[in-house]
């Protein structure tokens, strides 16, 4: 077995390292090579910082170096002795110094600094130059705050009679101040606060004009409103807004600031545009009630409709005015309503008088079979027909209430009449005793009374709570129920000392409240119209207050009628109340 043909030499090459044969680089070598250049830089750097620091005197007081000789230097420095002294000398012989004399000074201050730049001075705090420097600041400061403070003072008296003279004046006064921190401030006279506070006065000022064009404005387009002028008032309201906005942005940290006022302005504005839109919609109104007037209810319909659809474009065009307000809105959809089911209201109405009518006849099961009918229909007026007959109506909560309390209207006719007792003289029946804690609680749903016993009068009543008692009542009888008049319960007392001796008779000890129509009764068959309980009189609703008649346990009747006024919100417990029927 032969090894085969010999193997061909590879072509590749190998070339050599690069990195073989080459010296490696010590730090103490690369520091041989850079320390020079180095060193060569941070000279450079100390030099150009010498020179700065050497010119530093001179840059900040923006001098140039005077290249004179030291005799020239010294005799400025003389000549800066020489203005000094002839300064103070006239300081001492003089008793005001003039503006030339304030000159003097000021020359030996820049012939001093003229020294010092020509010596060429590293340092900045020469004390000569320094205490030369305060001195004039201080003449130049003082000499300022006279000035300013003369002319706040001129300003002060003028401000009273003449605002606008006093704006220069006091402009005066900060322009010194202003002087004052601005160029003399070595002084130590620059008061910020004092330049804040004439700044403050002066805007105040400044502001009046413009504070009261904004109230002209508005009370010309007020005028121009009244007028029915309201395109011109809009435009007087739109001036206002400019005024106070103006006012706001520039000074409302000097004055007293009515916030919230250019939204009503804005608000004042939006409504004087819809004025014209809205004298439309009461001519509307108008004619509807107009048509309602003469019985043509179609015609009144279709003006109640367009009324509607003013106000919804005014509420579309306008929505800041002071005319849109869904109050507004609800009326006159009512009022449409009311017009366009006006036969079904009118026939509804109808029966409920049948209602009363049979409840007058005291025939309960008519009446209230009535009522339940009533009351579906009402309800579906009601929610067809957006306040057509609302719910808070006096007519639909009447039969609502008639419908919900059958039992309570069963057994009220069952036994009112033989508690009504007529009354000679009167056109009025009184009901013969004080209301009942009984009686009261099933009209009523409760028993406001501080001691509960159902034959006891009611007691803790509020005038307003009487006067629901007895239109309840009304609603059960279909009759008017009210309270008495003063009249008309001194006129059923009569004799008050008979119905005192009626009322001792009845309660031996006089302390404690009694059933009802447990005491005598006097020649009209009426109990307790003395004693008991004091009963509320009628009185006027637009009075807040009511009479309380015929005394209490607490308040024993004397020879006459026991009488006084009470708040209507009065609640105690002998106070109750009774009742008459129309």
């Amino acid at each position: 077995m032969t090894s085969g043909p010999p193997k061909p030499k590879p072509d590749f090459i190998p070339a050599a390292d690069p990195r073989v044969g080459r010296p490696k680089v010590s730090l103490a070598q690369l520091w041989g090579k850079i320390k020079i250049p180095l060193l060569l830089v941070i000279l450079a750097a100390l030099g150009v910082a010498s020179l700065l620091l050497y010119t530093a005197e001179r840059r900040t007081t923006r001098q140039v170096g005077l290249v004179i000789s030291p005799e020239q230097a010294e005799a400025l420095r003389l000549r800066s002795l020489e203005r000094e002294a002839a300064f103070e000398k006239i300081r001492q012989e003089s008793f005001e110094l003039k503006e030339a004399d304030i000159a003097l000074l000021e020359e030996a201050l820049r012939l001093q600094e003229e020294y010092i730049s020509a010596r060429r001075s590293v340092g900045t705090d020469d004390p000569r130059q320094q205490s030369l420097r305060r001195r004039l600041h201080l003449l130049r400061g003082e000499r300022l705050r006279y000035d300013s403070d003369r002319a706040e003072a001129e300003a002060l008296v003028l401000v009273k009679t003449d605002e606008a003279a006093a704006i220069p004046l006091l402009r005066q006064a900060i322009a010194c101040e202003q002087e004052i921190e601005t160029k003399w401030g070595f002084s130590g006279l620059a008061d910020s606060g004092r330049r804040a506070r004439l700044d403050t006065r002066l805007r105040r000022l400044e502001s009046a004009s413009l504070w009261q064009k904004g109230r002209a404005d508005e009370a010309a387009a007020e005028q121009l409103y009244a007028a029915g002028k309201f395109a011109a008032a809009a435009a007087k309201f739109t001036e206002a807004i400019a005024s106070e906005n103006d006012f706001l942005a520039r000074y409302r940290d000097v004055r007293n600031t009515e916030f919230g006022r250019a939204d009503k302005l804005a608000e004042r504005r939006e409504t004087a545009l819809s004025g014209e839109a809205w004298q439309g919609i009461l001519a509307r109104r108008g004619e509807a009630e107009a048509s309602e007037r003469k019985g043509d209810w179609s015609t009144a319909t279709r003006a109640w409709q367009d009324a509607v659809d003013a106000f919804d474009q005014l509420l579309l065009n306008f929505p800041k005015s002071s005319f849109a307000d869904r109050t507004h809105e609800a009326a006159l959809v009512t009022r449409l309503n009311f017009a366009r089911f006006r036969d079904e209201i009118f026939a509804l109405r109808a029966r409920g008088e049948q209602l009363r009518s049979a409840l007058r006849d005291r025939r309960a099961d008519d009446a209230l079979r009535l009522a339940d009918e009533l009351v579906v229909e009402a309800r579906r007026l009601g929610s067809a027909n957006t306040g057509a007959f609302l719910l808070e109506s006096a007519e639909r909560s009447e039969v609502e209430y008639l419908a919900l309390n059958a039992a309570v209207v069963h057994s009220v006719l069952a036994t009112i009449d033989q508690n009504l007792r007529p009354i000679p003289g009167l056109a009025v029946r009184f009901y013969r005793t004080e209301i009942s804690q009984g009686l009261y609680a099933a009209v009523m749903g409760a028993n406001p009374s501080a001691v509960r016993r159902e034959a006891n009068p009611v007691e803790s009543v509020t005038y307003a709570e009487a006067e629901a008692f007895a239109t309840r009542l009304g609603w059960i009888l279909g009759a008017k129920v009210r309270l008495p008049t003063t009249a008309e319960f001194t006129h059923a007392v009569g004799d008050p000392a008979k119905a005192a001796a009626r009322t001792k008779q009845g309660s031996p000890d006089g302390m404690t409240l009694k059933p009802v129509g447990t005491t005598p009764p006097d020649a009209n068959g009426v109990h307790d119209l003395l004693g008991n309980v004091e009963e509320w009189a009628q009185a006027s609703p637009a009075e807040t207050r009511a009479p309380v008649l015929g005394g209490s346990i607490l308040n024993p009747p004397g020879p006459g009628l026991p009488a006084q006024t009470v708040s209507k919100r009065e609640r105690n417990r002998t106070l109750g109340f009774r009742i008459v029927i129309e």
